[in-house]
Protein backbone atom coordinates (compact mmCIF):
# COMPACT_ATOMS: atom_id res chain seq x y z
CA UNK A 1 0.00 0.00 0.00
CA UNK A 2 2.82 2.17 0.94
CA UNK A 3 4.56 1.49 -2.10
CA UNK A 4 1.87 2.30 -4.24
CA UNK A 5 1.49 5.64 -2.40
CA UNK A 6 4.85 6.39 -2.89
CA UNK A 7 4.87 5.58 -6.73
CA UNK A 8 1.59 7.52 -7.30
CA UNK A 9 2.98 10.44 -5.71
CA UNK A 10 6.16 10.81 -7.59
CA UNK A 11 4.42 10.14 -10.91
CA UNK A 12 1.96 12.84 -10.09
CA UNK A 13 4.60 15.03 -9.00
CA UNK A 14 6.20 14.70 -12.32
CA UNK A 15 3.53 15.44 -14.26
CA UNK A 16 2.85 18.56 -12.03
CA UNK A 17 6.63 19.66 -13.06
CA UNK A 18 6.20 19.32 -16.40
CA UNK A 19 3.25 21.33 -16.81
CA UNK A 20 4.31 23.51 -14.79
CA UNK A 21 7.76 24.32 -16.68
CA UNK A 22 5.92 23.89 -20.15
CA UNK A 23 4.00 27.08 -19.27
CA UNK A 24 0.58 28.32 -21.79
CA UNK A 25 3.29 30.20 -23.94
CA UNK A 26 5.15 26.93 -24.83
CA UNK A 27 2.85 25.16 -26.68
CA UNK A 28 5.21 24.03 -29.60
CA UNK A 29 8.34 22.87 -26.74
CA UNK A 30 5.08 20.75 -25.00
CA UNK A 31 3.85 18.81 -28.17
CA UNK A 32 7.73 18.24 -29.62
CA UNK A 33 8.82 16.67 -25.98
CA UNK A 34 6.03 14.88 -24.83
CA UNK A 35 7.58 11.56 -25.64
CA UNK A 36 10.76 12.12 -24.15
CA UNK A 37 9.48 13.95 -20.74
CA UNK A 38 7.34 10.60 -20.63
CA UNK A 39 10.34 8.48 -20.81
CA UNK A 40 12.29 10.66 -18.53
CA UNK A 41 9.92 10.74 -15.72
CA UNK A 42 10.17 6.31 -16.01
CA UNK A 43 13.73 6.41 -15.48
CA UNK A 44 13.49 8.88 -12.56
CA UNK A 45 10.76 6.98 -11.36
CA UNK A 46 12.87 3.79 -11.18
CA UNK A 47 15.05 4.52 -8.00
CA UNK A 48 11.67 5.69 -6.39
CA UNK A 49 10.23 2.29 -6.61
CA UNK A 50 13.11 0.61 -5.66
CA UNK A 51 13.53 2.61 -2.85
CA UNK A 52 10.21 2.17 -1.35
CA UNK A 53 9.67 -1.49 -2.13
CA UNK A 54 13.20 -1.42 0.78
CA UNK A 55 11.57 0.99 2.74
CA UNK A 56 10.80 -0.38 6.51
CA UNK A 57 6.99 -0.28 7.59
CA UNK A 58 6.21 3.33 9.45
CA UNK A 59 6.73 3.61 13.11
CA UNK A 60 3.79 3.54 15.26
CA UNK A 61 1.20 6.17 15.73
CA UNK A 62 2.91 8.19 18.22
CA UNK A 63 3.67 10.50 15.99
CA UNK A 64 6.81 9.22 14.23
CA UNK A 65 7.31 10.07 10.19
CA UNK A 66 7.03 6.87 8.12
CA UNK A 67 9.86 5.56 5.99
CA UNK A 68 8.04 6.42 2.90
CA UNK A 69 7.12 10.20 3.41
CA UNK A 70 10.90 10.53 4.26
CA UNK A 71 12.14 9.09 1.20
CA UNK A 72 9.41 11.18 -0.59
CA UNK A 73 10.42 14.01 0.77
CA UNK A 74 13.80 13.47 -0.26
CA UNK A 75 12.79 12.70 -3.60
CA UNK A 76 10.74 16.23 -4.00
CA UNK A 77 13.82 18.45 -2.45
CA UNK A 78 16.00 16.29 -5.32
CA UNK A 79 13.71 17.18 -8.35
CA UNK A 80 13.52 20.69 -7.12
CA UNK A 81 16.72 21.35 -7.04
CA UNK A 82 17.30 19.67 -10.26
CA UNK A 83 14.54 21.49 -12.03
CA UNK A 84 16.50 24.46 -10.78
CA UNK A 85 19.23 23.40 -13.04
CA UNK A 86 17.47 21.55 -15.74
CA UNK A 87 18.41 24.15 -19.23
CA UNK A 88 15.36 22.44 -20.63
CA UNK A 89 12.86 23.01 -18.26
CA UNK A 90 14.20 26.44 -17.49
CA UNK A 91 14.46 27.10 -21.97
CA UNK A 92 10.71 26.24 -21.40
CA UNK A 93 9.78 28.55 -19.16
CA UNK A 94 11.98 31.95 -20.52
CA UNK A 95 11.87 31.37 -24.09
CA UNK A 96 8.38 32.41 -24.60
CA UNK A 97 7.67 35.73 -26.24
CA UNK A 98 6.65 39.09 -24.38
CA UNK A 99 4.11 40.73 -26.44
CA UNK A 100 5.21 44.34 -27.91
CA UNK A 101 3.26 47.23 -25.35
CA UNK A 102 1.06 48.90 -27.88
CA UNK A 103 1.43 52.99 -28.39
CA UNK A 104 -0.85 53.27 -25.08
CA UNK A 105 0.66 51.09 -22.85
CA UNK A 106 3.78 52.53 -23.85
CA UNK A 107 1.97 56.01 -22.99
CA UNK A 108 0.88 54.72 -19.15
CA UNK A 109 4.36 53.39 -18.29
CA UNK A 110 5.41 56.41 -19.23
CA UNK A 111 3.09 58.66 -17.24
CA UNK A 112 2.92 56.16 -14.30
CA UNK A 113 6.62 56.69 -13.85
CA UNK A 114 6.07 60.45 -13.64
CA UNK A 115 2.46 60.13 -11.14
CA UNK A 116 0.68 61.99 -13.97
CA UNK A 117 -2.32 61.08 -16.55
CA UNK A 118 -2.69 60.76 -20.22
CA UNK A 119 -5.35 60.93 -22.65
CA UNK A 120 -6.29 60.30 -26.24
CA UNK A 121 -8.57 62.75 -28.30
CA UNK A 122 -11.78 61.35 -29.87
CA UNK A 123 -10.22 61.68 -33.43
CA UNK A 124 -7.89 58.64 -32.71
CA UNK A 125 -10.90 56.84 -31.47
CA UNK A 126 -8.56 56.46 -27.93
CA UNK A 127 -10.41 56.52 -24.37
CA UNK A 128 -8.51 58.83 -21.84
CA UNK A 129 -6.41 56.48 -19.31
CA UNK A 130 -4.65 57.41 -16.05
CA UNK A 131 -0.83 55.85 -14.66
CA UNK A 132 -1.47 53.83 -12.01
CA UNK A 133 1.22 56.12 -9.97
CA UNK A 134 -1.40 58.97 -10.61
CA UNK A 135 -1.40 61.47 -7.81
CA UNK A 136 -5.17 62.18 -8.37
CA UNK A 137 -4.83 64.46 -11.61
CA UNK A 138 -7.22 64.29 -13.97
CA UNK A 139 -8.21 65.79 -17.37
CA UNK A 140 -10.64 68.53 -17.86
CA UNK A 141 -11.91 67.55 -21.40
CA UNK A 142 -15.39 66.10 -21.24
CA UNK A 143 -16.05 62.41 -21.63
CA UNK A 144 -16.37 61.10 -25.04
CA UNK A 145 -18.77 58.86 -25.98
CA UNK A 146 -16.83 55.84 -25.78
CA UNK A 147 -16.20 57.07 -21.77
CA UNK A 148 -12.99 58.22 -21.70
CA UNK A 149 -11.54 61.82 -21.87
CA UNK A 150 -11.76 64.02 -25.00
CA UNK A 151 -9.33 67.12 -25.57
CA UNK A 152 -10.90 70.15 -24.92
CA UNK A 153 -12.01 71.68 -28.27
CA UNK A 154 -10.27 75.51 -29.46
CA UNK A 155 -12.53 77.92 -30.01
CA UNK A 156 -14.05 78.06 -33.19
CA UNK A 157 -12.84 81.32 -34.82
CA UNK A 158 -15.14 84.49 -35.77
CA UNK A 159 -15.77 84.43 -39.88
CA UNK A 160 -14.31 87.81 -40.73
CA UNK A 161 -17.64 90.31 -42.08
CA UNK A 162 -18.19 89.84 -45.94
CA UNK A 163 -16.88 92.88 -47.33
CA UNK A 164 -19.81 95.07 -48.32
CA UNK A 165 -20.37 94.94 -52.51
CA UNK A 166 -19.10 97.29 -55.18
CA UNK A 167 -21.86 99.64 -56.19
CA UNK A 168 -23.54 98.39 -59.32
CA UNK A 169 -23.80 101.26 -62.71
CA UNK A 170 -26.91 103.14 -62.81
CA UNK A 171 -28.73 105.04 -65.81
CA UNK A 172 -29.54 108.08 -66.75
CA UNK A 173 -27.93 111.02 -69.13
CA UNK A 174 -26.41 114.65 -68.39
CA UNK A 175 -27.61 117.65 -69.17
CA UNK A 176 -27.47 119.29 -72.24
CA UNK A 177 -24.49 121.89 -73.51
CA UNK A 178 -25.01 124.96 -75.43
CA UNK A 179 -22.82 124.19 -78.56
CA UNK A 180 -21.86 126.46 -81.03
CA UNK A 181 -18.78 128.91 -80.36
CA UNK A 182 -17.84 132.17 -79.10
CA UNK A 183 -17.86 135.19 -81.70
CA UNK A 184 -13.98 134.87 -82.16
CA UNK A 185 -14.76 131.42 -83.62
CA UNK A 186 -14.22 129.50 -79.98
CA UNK A 187 -16.07 125.78 -80.38
CA UNK A 188 -18.13 125.69 -76.94
CA UNK A 189 -19.47 122.61 -74.65
CA UNK A 190 -21.78 120.35 -76.24
CA UNK A 191 -23.72 118.13 -75.04
CA UNK A 192 -22.11 115.10 -76.39
CA UNK A 193 -18.87 116.17 -74.24
CA UNK A 194 -20.75 116.38 -71.29
CA UNK A 195 -22.32 113.07 -71.92
CA UNK A 196 -19.26 111.54 -72.84
CA UNK A 197 -17.28 113.23 -69.84
CA UNK A 198 -20.10 111.93 -67.40
CA UNK A 199 -20.30 108.43 -68.58
CA UNK A 200 -16.29 108.04 -68.53
CA UNK A 201 -16.49 109.55 -64.89
CA UNK A 202 -18.67 107.21 -63.65
CA UNK A 203 -18.10 104.06 -64.97
CA UNK A 204 -14.65 104.71 -63.93
CA UNK A 205 -15.87 105.11 -60.66
CA UNK A 206 -17.88 101.83 -60.11
CA UNK A 207 -14.66 100.13 -62.06
CA UNK A 208 -13.05 101.47 -58.76
CA UNK A 209 -15.78 100.01 -56.55
CA UNK A 210 -16.78 103.98 -56.01
CA UNK A 211 -20.38 105.21 -55.79
CA UNK A 212 -21.53 106.69 -59.01
CA UNK A 213 -22.98 110.11 -59.43
CA UNK A 214 -26.56 110.41 -60.32
CA UNK A 215 -26.44 111.94 -64.19
CA UNK A 216 -28.43 114.26 -63.07
CA UNK A 217 -25.96 116.07 -60.89
CA UNK A 218 -23.56 116.84 -64.11
CA UNK A 219 -24.08 119.79 -65.41
CA UNK A 220 -22.45 122.28 -67.74
CA UNK A 221 -20.78 125.37 -66.28
CA UNK A 222 -20.70 128.88 -68.34
CA UNK A 223 -18.32 129.95 -65.62
CA UNK A 224 -15.27 127.20 -66.00
CA UNK A 225 -16.10 127.92 -70.24
CA UNK A 226 -15.61 131.60 -69.85
CA UNK A 227 -12.23 131.15 -68.66
CA UNK A 228 -11.30 128.09 -71.07
CA UNK A 229 -12.01 130.34 -73.85
CA UNK A 230 -9.98 133.47 -72.37
CA UNK A 231 -7.18 130.62 -72.71
CA UNK A 232 -8.13 129.92 -75.83
CA UNK A 233 -8.27 133.76 -77.36
CA UNK A 234 -4.46 133.98 -76.82
CA UNK A 235 -2.96 135.00 -80.06
CA UNK A 236 0.15 133.66 -79.15
CA UNK A 237 1.06 130.59 -81.63
CA UNK A 238 2.31 128.56 -78.48
CA UNK A 239 -1.06 126.60 -77.02
CA UNK A 240 0.24 126.57 -73.63
CA UNK A 241 1.51 130.55 -72.95
CA UNK A 242 -1.78 130.98 -71.62
CA UNK A 243 -2.65 127.88 -69.46
CA UNK A 244 -2.51 127.30 -65.74
CA UNK A 245 -4.93 127.80 -62.64
CA UNK A 246 -5.60 131.44 -61.83
CA UNK A 247 -2.69 133.46 -60.14
CA UNK A 248 -0.14 131.25 -61.97
CA UNK A 249 -0.01 133.22 -65.52
CA UNK A 250 1.87 136.30 -66.21
CA UNK A 251 2.47 137.56 -69.93
CA UNK A 252 2.03 139.88 -71.92
CA UNK A 253 -1.34 138.75 -72.66
CA UNK A 254 -2.52 138.11 -69.21
CA UNK A 255 -1.18 141.79 -68.73
CA UNK A 256 -3.54 142.91 -71.56
CA UNK A 257 -6.29 140.76 -70.97
CA UNK A 258 -7.24 140.05 -67.68
CA UNK A 259 -8.00 136.44 -66.46
CA UNK A 260 -11.71 135.90 -66.27
CA UNK A 261 -14.11 133.14 -65.10
CA UNK A 262 -14.20 130.37 -62.95
CA UNK A 263 -11.42 127.62 -62.22
CA UNK A 264 -11.08 123.87 -62.24
CA UNK A 265 -9.20 120.87 -62.64
CA UNK A 266 -7.54 121.36 -66.32
CA UNK A 267 -7.23 119.23 -69.06
CA UNK A 268 -6.27 119.53 -72.69
CA UNK A 269 -4.27 118.48 -76.24
CA UNK A 270 -5.49 117.31 -79.48
CA UNK A 271 -7.70 114.52 -80.52
CA UNK A 272 -9.68 114.25 -76.87
CA UNK A 273 -13.07 113.97 -75.45
CA UNK A 274 -15.46 114.07 -72.29
CA UNK A 275 -13.92 110.79 -71.95
CA UNK A 276 -10.37 111.18 -72.54
CA UNK A 277 -10.59 113.92 -69.62
CA UNK A 278 -12.16 111.96 -67.31
CA UNK A 279 -9.42 109.31 -67.87
CA UNK A 280 -6.22 111.58 -67.46
CA UNK A 281 -7.99 113.30 -64.62
CA UNK A 282 -8.24 109.64 -62.86
CA UNK A 283 -4.55 109.17 -63.72
CA UNK A 284 -3.60 112.13 -61.85
CA UNK A 285 -3.41 111.59 -58.16
CA UNK A 286 -3.68 114.86 -57.39
CA UNK A 287 -6.76 115.58 -59.98
CA UNK A 288 -8.21 112.31 -58.64
CA UNK A 289 -8.43 113.54 -54.86
CA UNK A 290 -10.00 116.62 -55.85
CA UNK A 291 -12.22 115.63 -58.80
CA UNK A 292 -13.08 111.83 -57.99
CA UNK A 293 -12.73 112.54 -54.17
CA UNK A 294 -12.26 108.71 -53.35
CA UNK A 295 -14.28 107.59 -50.22
CA UNK A 296 -16.35 110.17 -49.98
CA UNK A 297 -20.18 110.44 -50.17
CA UNK A 298 -21.74 111.66 -53.09
CA UNK A 299 -24.68 112.23 -51.74
CA UNK A 300 -25.58 116.15 -52.66
CA UNK A 301 -22.62 116.21 -55.13
CA UNK A 302 -22.75 118.13 -58.32
CA UNK A 303 -19.86 117.48 -60.98
CA UNK A 304 -19.37 120.89 -62.77
CA UNK A 305 -17.71 120.50 -66.64
CA UNK A 306 -16.99 122.93 -69.29
CA UNK A 307 -14.88 122.16 -72.41
CA UNK A 308 -13.58 124.54 -75.46
CA UNK A 309 -12.69 123.09 -79.27
CA UNK A 310 -9.56 125.02 -80.97
CA UNK A 311 -8.47 128.87 -80.47
CA UNK A 312 -6.37 131.26 -81.91
CA UNK A 313 -4.45 131.85 -84.22
CA UNK A 314 -4.98 128.76 -86.29
CA UNK A 315 -5.80 125.87 -83.72
CA UNK A 316 -7.74 123.20 -85.15
CA UNK A 317 -11.25 122.03 -83.62
CA UNK A 318 -9.89 119.29 -82.52
CA UNK A 319 -7.60 121.06 -80.21
CA UNK A 320 -8.94 120.75 -77.16
CA UNK A 321 -9.29 122.53 -73.36
CA UNK A 322 -11.72 121.25 -70.30
CA UNK A 323 -12.18 122.02 -66.91
CA UNK A 324 -14.11 120.37 -64.08
CA UNK A 325 -14.84 120.46 -60.63
CA UNK A 326 -16.68 118.74 -57.32
CA UNK A 327 -19.20 120.57 -55.69
CA UNK A 328 -22.15 121.02 -53.87
CA UNK A 329 -25.62 121.43 -56.09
Amino acid sequence: MHRRVSMLGSGLLMALVVTFAMGSGATDLIKHETGSAAAAAAAQDAPARAVAEEAAEPSSASGGVSADEQQTEAYEAAERERLQQDSEHLAQVTTAPKPEPTPEQQAEHAVAATGGTTSAGASSGGAARSGSGSSGASSSAPPSSGGGTQAAAAPAQQAAPAAPACPSAIGGGAGGGPGGSTGSGIGRTTSDDLASFAAAYNAIRVANCLEPVPYSNFRYSSCMEDRLVWMAEDPDANPVNTWGHQGTISNAYSQSVPDRGCDGNLAGGSGNSGATMAQKWWDSSAHRSSLYQPGRSVAGVCISFAMTHGGLPNEGYGFTRASARWGGC
